[in-house]
C-alpha cells in the first residue's frame, strides 16, 4: 500500500493568511485531521488537530507527566520554537 491509495480527494487546504478558526471549521466539516497550508501555489506547511489543541494561549500545551514534574519541575516537554513566517529560499 502507498500514500496515493489512502489520501483524501479532493485535497482540502487553507491559505497561510486565513484565520485559524477557518482551519478548525474545515477540519470539522470534512472530518479530517490536518490541512496543507499554501501561499499562492507554494506549500508552506501543515496544520493539524494537535496544533490547534496544544496551544499555550488556551492552556492546552503539552506538559510533562505529573510524576516527571515531581522529579524535575513543571514546564513544557520541549522548548517553544518560533518558525519564520515565510519558507526559507532553499524550500521554495
Amino acid at each position: 500500500m502507498n500514500a496515493a491509495e489512502i489520501i483524501s480527494h479532493p485535497v482540502i487546504g487553507i491559505g497561510s493568511d486565513e484565520p485559524i478558526v477557518e482551519a478548525a471549521r474545515k477540519m470539522l466539516q470534512h472530518r479530517i485531521s490536518g490541512l496543507p497550508v499554501t501561499q499562492g501555489d507554494t506549500l508552506v506547511g501543515i496544520v493539524t488537530e494537535g496544533d490547534l489543541l496544544r496551544r499555550a494561549e488556551t492552556g492546552t500545551e503539552r506538559r510533562r507527566p505529573r510524576w516527571l514534574e515531581l522529579l524535575v519541575g513543571p514546564g513544557p516537554l520541549a522548548p517553544a520554537i518560533t518558525l519564520p513566517r515565510t519558507a526559507p529560499k532553499s524550500a521554495r
